[in-house]
Parts: structure tokens; sequence; C-alpha cells
């Protein structure tokens, strides 16, 4: 009974690993909050901006020639990128990557004191992240896609090393 007194349950001890991750994910969680919200407030003046360079690159490309090589695939990426442009479309992008960024910062604090469901919060905010380019500008928009895959990249990535630590968490 005395030994107990003398030496209390040891607390779990977070690896430094976690400790690593945690953090860059604090930082890029909180950089995707901001840059979020800036890109709602701004999504008007963006719009504006890009259409009026979309519109000169289309000009130029009708200028040049329809039948040059390379014309049909300049115009389909570029009919892809004025979709981008639309300012409601940059701003439901927008609301769907702030809910991801704070429900993935939710997910780090708490694998950050080693709960377990924070992973699962991480994964959901990950997957969120992933499939609001597809739902936002469409499977067929090449940009779209690609901000999907590149979000999924990193995200399974991050998902992957924090499953790792999955044994250190209760």
């Amino acid at each position: 009974m005395e030994n107990d007194q003398l030496n209390p349950p040891a607390t779990p001890v977070r690896p430094t690993f976690l400790t690593v991750l945690c953090i860059l994910t604090f930082i890029g969680s909180g950089w995707s909050i901001l840059n979020n919200i800036s890109t709602y407030r701004q999504a008007d003046t963006a719009a504006s901006v890009v259409s009026s360079a979309l519109d000169s690159a289309t000009s130029q490309i009708e200028l040049q020639g329809a039948d040059e090589p390379g014309a049909e695939i300049a115009n389909k990426m570029l009919a892809g990128a004025r979709e981008l442009s639309d300012p409601v479309k940059i701003k439901k992008n927008a609301l769907f990557g702030l809910m991801a960024a704070v429900i993935t910062l939710g997910g780090a604090f708490l694998m950050f004191q080693l709960n377990k469901k924070g992973f699962w919060l991480y994964v959901f905010g990950t997957g969120i992240t992933v499939v609001a380019p597809f739902l936002v500008f469409g499977m067929a928009n090449f940009i779209g896609v690609l901000m999907g895959a590149l979000s999924g990249i990193i995200g399974i990535i991050f998902c992957v090393l924090y499953a790792m630590n999955l044994k250190h968490m209760s």
C-alpha cells in the first residue's frame, strides 16, 4: 500500500513524433482557416480579376486561330478555369475548406491529448477537404479534380502518420 503512494500510476507520455504531427496540423489548419476566411471575403474581387485574365487569354487564342495545335485543349482548360472564377463556387469551396480546417484542428487537439476520437475527427475533416472540390466544381473540371487529388495525397499521408500513433492513444 505504501509503495503505491510512492509510485503513482504513470500518465501516458505523448511520443515526440505525434507532437510534431499535431504541431504541423495546428499550423496548417490555422493557416487554412485564415486563408479560407480571406478567400471567402475576397471572392468577388478574385473572380473579376481571373475573369479578366481569362478573357484576355481567350482573345489571344482566337487571334492565333482555332485550328492551331493545342487550341482545343487550351479552350477546354480555359473553360475549366472560367468555372473556377465563379464567385459563388469560390465562396462554397472556401466554406468547405473552413469547415474541414476547423474539424482537422479539433482532431489534432484531441490527438495531442492522446484521445483516439481525434484521429477519426481528423480523418473526417480530411475527407471533406478531398471531396469538396469535386462537389463544388464537378468531376469534369480538371483543375477541381487536381485540387481534390492534391489535398487527398497530403491528407492520406497525415492520416497514415497519425494512424501509426494510434497505439499511444486511448
